[in-house]
């Protein structure tokens, strides 16, 4: 229960209540403004992808000339992921900065810290103050900070597919590859012709799935397998595709798991060193990333360009 009175002057640090929990009528506010802020000082993974490629231009000439497709996705997910922490850090600071400016709490709390403080204070006692005010400051407003918190935490388990897909897709650009995706042309269009949700995208194109659909690669991301892979399976069943690619980073694939994957016509698309390596030599529904980019996506292509 919050017994924090908006209508009420303090002016006593002792007076101020001990706030538990955003005030109901300031929740929506604080969403809507997370939201916008987020929107304002975090970039999407494409954009942060397409600008790494713009500040290094020898990365194209390197995935073509080496071909070295693992590595270059490795250290993009890495180099992705930290440009957005560095986001996240503008932004958690933006929306603690203004924070006071569109809530009623959190400026009253603020007003009060400020005259009990520093106001009356100069030189070394005031810089000392404004050091506890901030500590104190935080303190109080803590369910803020725990809301922002989650808001993060969400913003985080979805980050990681979306950097992966950016990467990917980035990629198929650059190859001069054709290729249609559900973030490109929309989810209506794939489920038009049966694909549901689990689709990613389709090489060359909607179009060519629908004159020939063996002849095309129909692709799905997922960061990591665990069970998720079972999705993929249901979806080859339900829409009667010949397979479909699962891309992924997953670096704990164990043999077991590749061949139940392989009896539902599932080829697994992963790093060099996790299709090449012996735990999976056996397998033969695991490809490369360079396998997959080099091999199998040209002779799809050259397909349709006969």
């Amino acid at each position: 229960m919050l017994y924090f009175c908006l209508n009420l002057k303090y002016h006593e640090l002792s007076d101020i209540p001990i706030i538990i929990q955003i005030p109901e009528e300031e929740k929506l506010s604080f969403d809507k403004f997370i939201i916008s802020q987020r929107g304002k000082y975090i970039r999407s993974s494409q954009q942060i992808v397409d600008e790494i490629f713009l500040r290094r231009p020898d990365l194209q000439n390197n995935i073509i000339e080496t071909k070295m497709v693992s590595d270059i996705i490795k250290s993009l997910r890495t180099e992705v992921w930290d440009e957005f922490l560095k986001d996240e850090v503008n932004f958690n600071a933006a929306v603690m900065k203004d924070l006071y400016k569109i809530l009623k709490t959190p400026k009253i709390l603020l007003d009060v810290l400020i005259e009990n403080s520093i106001v009356s204070k100069e030189g070394e006692d005031l810089k000392i103050s404004v050091k506890e005010l901030c500590g104190e400051y935080a303190g109080r407003v803590f369910p803020y900070l725990y809301a922002l918190s989650l808001s993060n935490t969400q913003s985080r388990r979805a980050r990681a597919g979306k950097t992966f897909e950016a990467i990917i897709y980035k990629l198929y650009n650059l190859l001069d590859y054709e290729f249609d995706s559900q973030n490109k042309i929309g989810r209506q269009i794939f489920s038009e012709v049966g694909l549901g949700k689990k689709v990613d995208s389709v090489l060359p194109s909607i179009e060519k799935f629908n004159q020939r659909r063996n002849k095309t690669i129909i692709g799905t991301m997922k960061t990591s397998l665990r069970e998720r892979w079972q999705e993929v399976a249901e979806e080859i069943e339900r829409t009667k595709i010949p397979e479909i690619h699962l891309l992924t980073v997953d670096e704990e694939i164990s043999a077991s798991k590749a061949e139940e994957m392989s009896k539902h016509n599932i080829v697994i698309v992963a790093y060099s060193w996790i299709a090449n390596g012996n735990k999976l030599a056996k397998a033969k529904n695991i490809v490369s990333f360079e396998e997959y980019f080099f091999e199998e996506i040209p002779t799809i292509i050259e397909f349709w360009r006969k």
